[in-house]
């Protein structure tokens, strides 16, 4: 031990340990009163807690606020202290507690008390006046109950400074969440979405009867509607595809009504026609019509397309309204017909012939005469159209990739029996009127563009409803492929729809939401625009949702930097292309620009290389590009005549190449051919690509591993083309169907959909 240890301290001495000790004895004297002390400082500072009641501004709820105010040193009881600790009795407890009356009163009676109580009620003055600007936006009553929150601090006392960051840092988020909802109101009120039916002046000024008849396929309510759409003095029959369009035209003129088709992409004309069938983006909302039938109304919850049936029901002017489609459809239509105050008539109808769920798997070997088997990718079709070939039957494939006119010919081919089995993707869901006996899904499971997911029950019902044609056969059958779950297809077809959990419309900005919305924005971007509106807009609407823009958002900008005023971008940003292609993102580009050059673009030349009868799959693949690329620019024609000038030549060369992709599709058996140089392959080579291009890449990545190029030139490798235009990113791999392959039958439905 130590000489300062051991000696005993002398009367009327006293150092800083002494103090702090003190200082410490006090404090816990007055802690009841919320007083505490840093003794480490010199000199010593003091604190007090406060407790503090506010009124919330806007509502009748009181908080209790717990702070604490930092006093400062206290002089006179500093020195006191030290008088007491010098003196010859020393300090103790009694001491202390004498001392502590005079730290509470001088605590208590502090003027920082009542500024820092004045700091309190002046944040709240300023949060007031600040919510203000935020009009029915700002929620006080929900604010209070956040408030309520923040406060606890896990039962700690902040200081004064943290109390008030904290209470600034929760009115920061909901003024932002406030303002944001201003915004929204704003957008909305400035284009019009927020009052979304008040758009079509004409219907509102109707009276009108919505009839909804829905049923499942086969059950005969669309036949139904045409007859009565027949009986009008005009009318319209607006469809989601092309065929459908085609197959209303010929239904009302079988009825005796001349009826003219228009379409995206075409104009037929009937001289004197009071009736009009179209696809349903092209319907006429500013034309007063006898009737109107709206077909396959369920698409009206397809949040890519189901805008399109919102604005037919909205507005098309016509004292009848006559819709057809599954029960899916009736909460959305219900929901609508409340926001539009029509009546609502909905009829039911049953199946004329029943369909049934074979429980047994279906082997491939299994497939029969009259059958239609189910994959959800081209890929996966033509796979399954090869197999089936090799098992001595005559295939026609249906697949989205096809154009309308090449899906009908293989339709005509499976109806007159020159081909006995179809494989097809759900695009025979609909449009469609096939002798199909039983349908086999290869797979309950799809792509759909986002994510591979399970089949709903309505695809399921849409797609297996093709089975067993009324007048053609007895029953129709719904099975799967061996090695498939039946679970699926049993509960869709044995239990009632589930309403949907948001019944809300789909709706999409039209040209003069899209001009208010970029006023409103200050700014000429369409891709701006369409990106707030899909962003902000109508997320507290009760009756509409805005519908996925994402796609035409793309599609905006490739088009934006083109010098053309907006009205004219946002149509071309509505061609319809695959955005998923940079090849067909860059010609809508390109397109673009000359339209904005004053150049007139000439028709895509590509038909120029298919000339010959029948081709391999590689040039069916390119072919079908080919004919989309055609279908853009022919739909871009008949908006912009001046800027596309070949309308002509276009319906030309699409019409060649829709013979020579029917032709080829005809074939009992389908060339092959390398993707990479096109050289033709023998029907039993074993991998995708020909052994010369293998070859090549195999001393390209030699040549890489050496750090040098094949042509001897020395840096890095340039990158490696994809598809026709150079190495394929898969080289040696076998083919769909082959033992050891990634497309056979175990891997069927598993990647993106091509129809």
């Amino acid at each position: 031990m130590s000489n300062d240890e051991t000696t005993p301290r002398q009367p009327g001495t006293a150092d800083e340990f002494d103090r702090r000790d003190a200082l410490r004895a006090i404090a816990a004297v007055v802690r009841g009163d919320g007083i505490e002390v840093d003794a480490d400082s010199t000199p010593a500072r003091w604190s007090v807690a406060v407790v503090h009641e506010v009124v919330v501004p806007g509502t009748d709820r009181k908080l209790k606020l717990r702070f604490r105010v930092a006093l400062g040193p206290l002089p006179d009881i500093e020195a006191e202290l030290w008088g007491l600790m010098t003196a010859e009795e020393g300090f103790g407890r009694p001491q202390a507690k004498t001392l502590g009356k005079r730290v509470k009163a001088a605590c208590l009676s502090s003027a920082a008390i009542e500024k820092a109580r004045g700091r309190v009620d002046g944040w709240f003055a300023s949060m007031a006046q600040r919510a203000n600007g935020f009009g029915e936006a700002w929620r006080p009553k929900g604010f209070a109950d956040e408030l309520g929150r923040v406060i606890g601090f896990g039962g700690r006392i902040p200081r004064l400074q943290t109390l008030l960051d904290a209470l600034e840092e929760a009115f920061s988020t909901a003024a932002a969440r406030a303002g944001l909802k201003v915004r929204r109101e704003r957008l909305e009120n400035a284009s019009g979405l927020g009052v979304y039916l008040d758009s079509f002046a004409t219907a509102r000024a109707m009276v009108r009867k919505l009839r909804l008849f829905v049923g499942p396929t086969n059950s005969g309510k669309t036949h139904a509607a045409m007859d009565r759409l027949a009986e009008a003095p005009s009318g319209c029959y607006l469809a989601p595809l092309r065929l459908l369009a085609l197959e209303g035209q010929e239904a009302l003129e079988t009825r005796g009504r001349a009826c003219s088709l228009v379409t995206g992409e075409e104009r037929d004309v009937r001289p004197g026609a009071s009736f009009t069938s179209s696809t349903i983006e092209m319907v006429n909302t500013s034309k007063v019509w006898g009737a109107c039938v709206i077909d396959e109304i369920q698409m009206i919850g397809d949040p890519d397309r189901g805008w399109a049936w919102t604005q037919a029901v909205a507005g098309v002017a016509a004292p009848e309204i006559l819709m057809t489609g599954s029960a899916d459809a009736i909460p959305y239509v219900q929901r609508l017909a409340t926001a539009l105050g029509e009546e609502l008539e909905v009829v039911e109808f049953t199946r004329k012939s029943p369909l049934r769920v074979q429980e047994e798997r279906v082997p491939l070997e299994n497939v029969r005469r009259g059958d239609a088997v189910i994959a959800f990718s081209r890929k996966d079709v033509m796979g399954l159209r090869r197999e089936l070939l090799a098992r001595d039957h005559t295939v026609a494939v249906i697949y989205g990739a096809l154009s309308p006119e090449v899906r009908r010919a293989e339709a005509r081919r499976f109806r007159d029996g020159t081909a006995d089995v179809l494989v097809a993707t759900d695009a025979i869901g609909m449009g469609l009127n096939l002798p199909v006996a039983r349908v086999v899904l290869s797979t309950t499971r799809k792509y759909d563009g986002r994510e591979e997911r399970d089949l709903n029950s309505s695809e399921i019902r849409q797609i297996g409803g093709r089975a067993g044609r009324f007048g053609m056969h007895e029953e129709g059958r719904v099975a799967v492929l061996e090695g498939e779950n039946i679970n699926p297809v049993r509960r869709a077809l044995t239990t009632p729809p589930v309403p949907p959990e948001d019944p809300r419309t789909w709706i999409s900005p039209n040209l003069t939401h899209v001009e208010a919305i970029a006023r409103e924005l200050d700014t000429d971007s369409l891709a701006k625009v369409l990106r707030t509106a899909g962003q902000e807009l109508l997320r507290a609407n009760q009756t509409f949702r805005m519908t996925d823009l994402e796609q035409r958002i793309q599609a905006a900008t490739a088009v934006d930097r083109a010098k053309l005023p907006l009205a004219e971008r946002d149509m071309l940003a509505r061609c319809p292309i695959d955005v998923r292609d940079q090849n067909n993102l860059r010609l809508l580009a390109l397109w673009a620009t000359n339209q904005g050059k004053g150049v007139r673009n000439s028709a895509p030349d590509a038909a120029e290389r298919f000339h010959h009868r029948v081709g391999t799959d590689v040039e069916l693949e390119k072919a079908e590009r080919a004919v989309k690329e055609l279908t853009a620019y022919a739909w871009l024609a008949y908006r912009f005549p001046d800027a596309y000038p070949d309308m002509d030549l276009c319906q030309e060369r699409r019409a060649m190449l829709n013979a020579f992709i029917e032709r080829t599709l005809a074939e009992r058996s389908l060339a092959r051919a390398c993707p990479v140089c096109g050289t033709r392959l023998k029907a039993n080579h074993r991998f995708r690509v020909c052994d010369s291009c293998y070859a090549g890449r195999v001393e390209e990545r030699q040549g890489e591993r050496r750090g040098r190029r094949p042509d001897g030139a020395r840096g890095p490798q340039p990158p490696a083309k994809s598809g026709a235009e150079g190495g394929h990113p898969q080289f040696h791999h076998p083919l769909p169907g082959r033992k050891g392959g990634k497309g056979g039958a175990g891997h069927r439905g598993r990647r993106p959909a091509g129809g």
